[in-house]
């Protein structure tokens, strides 16, 4: 008898516990977060995602990427110890002019400094022009306009050979300029060691645009 009584009572607990969860499903916000997987990692996002059409003009989507973290996809954010300047002038879709306000590690003086990005490459424009060089040049300063205030951080080595400041370059609001004009289609990843760093991200971008067709893959 009280082994039957045992019975009934943890089959009613039972029915009891399997009632709650069965509630608690149907209210607003669900199962507590420990029960439910919302994005495959537990969390939500209204990150942004950045599109660069292949006339230079941005767009995005609410939200936006948080300085010294990432953004959807492990595109990074702008790191913390990234320095300010002032653009100056978009020469291409690659090359641009900066100058800090005051002098700092990367930059040794408040000139002008001419800046190659770092793991791309644009193609050309002037005399030597290639198909889509043009519209590369127009993304570099949609993203970049004169005047405006970028964020940059040098890899193991600050100038190439030619004297050019090597930076990778984050707008003001924390997109990754390097990995926007991949992913539009204006640029191709360029690997030159020791400045590698965000290598197999850009490497990849270039696959995944290669594939779609996007900019310059589907109009050259």
């Amino acid at each position: 008898m009280i082994r039957t009584m045992i019975r009934g009572l943890g089959l009613l607990v039972a029915v009891l516990v399997v009632g709650m969860l069965g509630f608690s499903a149907f209210q607003p916000g669900g199962l507590p977060g420990s029960l439910i997987d919302l994005q495959g990692n537990g969390t939500t996002s209204d990150d942004a995602t950045v599109r660069i059409d292949a006339d230079g003009t941005t767009g995005s989507v609410p939200g936006g990427s948080v300085p010294g973290g990432s953004v959807p996809g492990g595109v990074p954010a702008r790191p913390v110890n990234a320095v300010a300047m002032t653009v100056e002038h978009v020469h291409d879709g690659d090359t641009l002019f900066l100058r800090a306000a005051q002098p700092n590690s990367p930059a040794g003086s408040t000139d002008a400094v001419k800046v190659r990005l770092i793991g791309i490459d644009t193609p050309e424009i002037g005399d030597q022009a290639e198909c889509f060089g043009d519209e590369a040049t127009r993304a570099l300063r949609a993203l970049a306009p004169d005047e405006s205030t970028v964020w940059i951080t040098a890899d193991r080595e600050p100038a190439d050979r030619y004297g050019r400041s090597l930076f990778y370059l984050w707008t003001d609001d924390g997109r990754f300029v390097n990995y926007e004009l991949i992913a539009a289609g204006a640029a191709e990843s360029l690997n030159i060691a020791p400045n590698d760093a965000y290598y197999p991200l850009l490497r990849a971008t270039e696959d995944a645009a290669t594939k779609a067709g996007t900019g310059m893959w589907g109009a050259c």
